[in-house]
């Protein structure tokens, strides 16, 4: 008999998204509620919008791959892949373009072994979920 219910690396995989999803929401509220003192500390008028845009485009991304996870637990296989893979693309761009030089050393060490990590986890859940497939078969 093949069990339905997803595994613990498919629901922490799954709860990383929504994780991000609500960082990216957050991003947009507080681009919104801050763009005077963003305006203020930058002096550029395009960084707020980018702000907006980009958090809620991460936001609605990430809920988007956290629901398809949630409503069909044996999603396919590049769901996982290409949602952490995004949000790993976008950090690393947007931390070489848009970041002061200054600010671009700091924390890449935990965020390397952050994108490690989830990396790992996109990895095993997957594992998991083949298994589970393939599970009594």
């Amino acid at each position: 008999m093949r069990s339905t219910k997803p595994g613990f690396f498919v629901r922490l995989l799954r709860f990383s998204f929504l994780l991000a999803g609500l960082a990216g929401f957050l991003r947009l509220y507080g681009a919104i509620t801050q763009q005077p003192d963003i305006l203020g500390f930058s002096q550029k008028a395009w960084l707020p919008a980018y702000l907006m845009v980009a958090g809620g485009l991460m936001g609605l991304l990430n809920l988007s791959a956290w629901l398809m996870l949630k409503r069909k637990p044996f999603a396919p296989a590049w769901l996982p892949w290409a949602g952490v893979l995004m949000n790993i693309t976008a950090y690393w761009l947007e931390r070489l373009l848009l970041w002061a030089p200054t600010q671009r050393s700091t924390n890449a060490t935990w965020m390397i072994g952050l994108h490690t990590a989830w990396l790992l986890l996109a990895l095993i859940s997957q594992l998991q979920m083949k298994r589970r497939l393939n599970e009594h078969v």
